[in-house]
């Protein structure tokens, strides 16, 4: 069994690997951590910025339903939402997620940028 360490680094590798426009790897490697946890927020985060970044709004905002109907408040699925919303020309829908946010959380900060930069 991976540790929580190890679950955090293959997220990271996740991550980067899709920044780096390596999709498929990054779907790889979050979708072995959702085999172990079919439910991990930050996995099924993961995988929705993977859809963000080839322009799939619509497949981001199905996974991030997910996460937001198991945790409402979730701050970093709110702003994965908010910039899926943002990237698609929803600018209102966007503002709706970004204002769930709460303000010391550091995905607010997130927001923040990416209103400003809209």
């Amino acid at each position: 069994m991976f540790s929580e360490q190890q679950i955090a680094r293959l997220l990271d590798l996740g991550n980067l690997a899709c920044q780096k426009g390596m999709v498929k790897e990054a779907r790889t490697i979050i979708g072995g951590v959702l085999a172990l946890r079919p439910d991990f927020a930050p996995a099924l985060i993961g995988m929705a910025f993977t859809h963000v970044v080839v322009d799939d709004f619509e497949g981001a905002l199905a996974i991030l339903d997910k996460v937001l109907a198991a945790s409402p408040n979730d701050s970093d699925a709110l702003a994965m939402l908010g910039l899926a919303h943002m990237l698609a020309g929803r600018r209102d829908e966007a503002e709706q997620a970004f204002a769930r946010i709460p303000q010391d959380a550091a995905a607010a900060d997130l927001a923040r940028v990416i209103m400003e930069g809209a």
